[in-house]
C-alpha cells in the first residue's frame, strides 16, 4: 500500500493537497485518516478528497458549503454516502430524501443521483468496486489523485505467497 508521502518528488501534487497527507497514519495495512483536517469548506464548489482507491473500494470525502450541489451523475459501482456533519437532500431517480448528520445511504450503481448541501456539510462515499465509470470523472476527479492507494504485490517485491 502506499500514501502520498511515499510518491516521487516528480508525481507529488501541488503543495496544498501534499501538506494534508501529514494528516494520514500508516502502520503496515492500517491506515487512519484525520477526516476533520480534510473537511475544509471552499467557497467555489465542493471540496473533493479521495482518500484512498485500492480497486476493491474509492473512498471520497465531500465538504459542501451551505447550497453547494454535485449536479446528477451515475458511477458504475454502489455507493454508500454517510452524512458526517450537517444536511444534504439527496435525489436519485424521481425521489428525493433529506439526510441529517448520521445517516447512511445506500444506491445501486448506475442510478442517477445528485447532492444539494442545505447547510455545510461533510460526506463521506464509499463506492464498491472502484468505478470504472463516474460520469463526473473529467470534471470532479481529473485532478485527484488518492492519498492512499494499493500497489499490486508483485510491484512491492513481496512474494504473493509467503510459502514460496
Amino acid at each position: 500500500m502506499t500514501t502520498e508521502a511515499d510518491t516521487p518528488s516528480s508525481q507529488q501534487q501541488p503543495p496544498t493537497v501534499a501538506d494534508r497527507a501529514e494528516h494520514i497514519t500508516v502502520a503496515g495495512d492500517l491506515v487512519k485518516f484525520d477526516l476533520r483536517q480534510f473537511a475544509q469548506i471552499k467557497p467555489d464548489g465542493p471540496n473533493v478528497t479521495v482518500l484512498s482507491d485500492t480497486g476493491a473500494a474509492r473512498t471520497v470525502l465531500f465538504a459542501f458549503a451551505a447550497g453547494q450541489q454535485l449536479k446528477e451523475h451515475r458511477t458504475s459501482s454502489q455507493i454508500q454516502v454517510l452524512v458526517l456533519r450537517g444536511r444534504i437532500t439527496f435525489t436519485a431517480n424521481d425521489g428525493a430524501v433529506k439526510a441529517k448528520a448520521g445517516t447512511l445511504l445506500q444506491l445501486e450503481a448506475q442510478t442517477p443521483h445528485a447532492i444539494t448541501a442545505e447547510t455545510a456539510a461533510t460526506v463521506l462515499v464509499i463506492m464498491t468496486p472502484s468505478p470504472v465509470y463516474h460520469s463526473l470523472n473529467q470534471t470532479l476527479f481529473r485532478q485527484q489523485v488518492p492519498l492512499v492507494s494499493r500497489v499490486p504485490r508483485a510491484e512491492t517485491g513481496e512474494a504473493e505467497n509467503a510459502d514460496q
